[in-house]
């Protein structure tokens, strides 16, 4: 299905992760142990658009909550609406 627009699988794939909210777990910023540094955050860099493929879950916001997930789906969206 995606083949017509270009995209190969071998080429364009370097990793699928699935977590279920019941065994997955996201990192929280905890400004005890994590130091500043300067440059965007990870999570910022994790989910930069590629293309036409945005991500979106909860890992995506630095967040493990299912309103997190919600509201990066929401983002994702928007990035792709504004292509």
């Amino acid at each position: 299905m995606l083949g017509p627009g270009g995209f190969q699988s071998a080429r364009d794939i370097a990793a699928i992760t699935v977590n279920r909210w019941p065994h997955g777990y996201s990192y929280d910023a905890n400004t005890l142990f994590d130091l500043d540094t300067s440059g965007p955050p990870p999570y910022e860099i994790g989910r930069k658009r590629c293309g036409n493929v945005t991500i979106a879950n909860c890992d995506a916001g630095w967040n493990s909550y299912t309103h997190e997930a919600i509201d990066q789906a929401w983002r994702a969206v928007n990035e792709l609406k504004t292509a």
